[in-house]
C-alpha cells in the first residue's frame, strides 16, 4: 500500500540515511554526478539548518521508503527534487508524489515550479511533461518550469482529503493486517 508523509526537521536525517542506501546511478541520475556519504551528511545538514525553506515529502509501499521529492523554496518559487529506488520505479509512485506536492506548493501561494532535469534521465523529463513542467534546455540539461495557478478550494479540499486518507491510514498496522491477510482463504479449503 502507498502512503505518504511530509517529515518533520527532526527526521531529516532519515533521508540522508535513505539516499546513502541508493545506489550510485541512482545517485547519479538525481544530482547529475557521484555524492560521497560525506557529501550528502553536509547537504542534509543545510537542508536541517533552513526547515523553512526545505521540505520533504516521502512515499512509502508497506511502510518502506519508496521515493521522496525534496521541496526547496525561496520567495515565491519552489524547485522540486524527485526520486524513487530502482525497485518501486513504474508504479505511479513519481506522479503520486508530484500531485501532491503540486497541491502543496499551490495551497501554500508558490508561484514558480523548476526541476533540473539531467539530460540522460529520460524518467523525470516524462514526469515533468506530464504534469505541466516545460523544459528549457540548457546546455544538454534541462530546467523544467511550471507557472502554479493560486490555490482554489478545490486544492484546498484535495489537500485536505490527502491529510486525512494519511491520518486514517496510521490508525492501522497495515503492516501486520497485510501479512495476516495474506494467509487468508476465502470458502473452504
Amino acid at each position: 500500500m502507498l502512503t505518504t508523509e511530509f517529515l518533520s526537521r527532526d527526521q531529516y536525517s532519515k533521508y540522508g540515511s535513505w539516499l546513502k542506501a541508493q545506489d550510485p546511478q541512482t545517485l547519479h541520475d538525481y544530482f547529475g554526478h557521484s555524492m560521497s556519504k560525506k557529501s550528502i551528511d553536509n547537504l542534509v545538514k543545510q537542508f536541517a539548518s533552513d526547515p523553512k525553506n526545505n521540505h520533504f515529502l516521502v512515499a512509502k509501499i508497506d511502510g518502506k521508503w519508496a521515493g521522496t521529492i525534496h521541496i526547496a523554496s525561496r520567495g515565491t518559487k519552489v524547485e522540486f527534487g524527485v526520486i524513487v529506488s530502482p525497485k518501486y520505479r513504474k508504479q505511479g509512485i513519481a506522479d503520486t508524489m508530484m500531485d501532491e506536492a503540486i497541491t502543496w506548493a499551490r495551497n501554500r501561494y508558490y508561484q514558480d515550479l523548476f526541476m533540473h532535469c539531467i539530460s540522460w534521465n529520460r524518467s523525470i523529463k516524462k514526469l515533468c511533461q506530464k504534469h505541466g513542467l516545460v523544459p528549457r534546455n540548457m546546455m544538454g540539461d534541462s530546467e523544467a518550469n511550471l507557472q502554479l495557478e493560486p490555490p482554489t478550494p478545490a486544492t484546498f479540499f484535495k489537500e485536505q482529503m490527502i491529510v486525512a486518507k494519511r491520518n486514517w491510514l496510521s490508525m492501522f498496522p497495515f503492516q501486520q493486517f497485510g501479512l495476516a491477510l495474506r494467509g487468508w482463504r476465502y470458502g473452504p479449503s
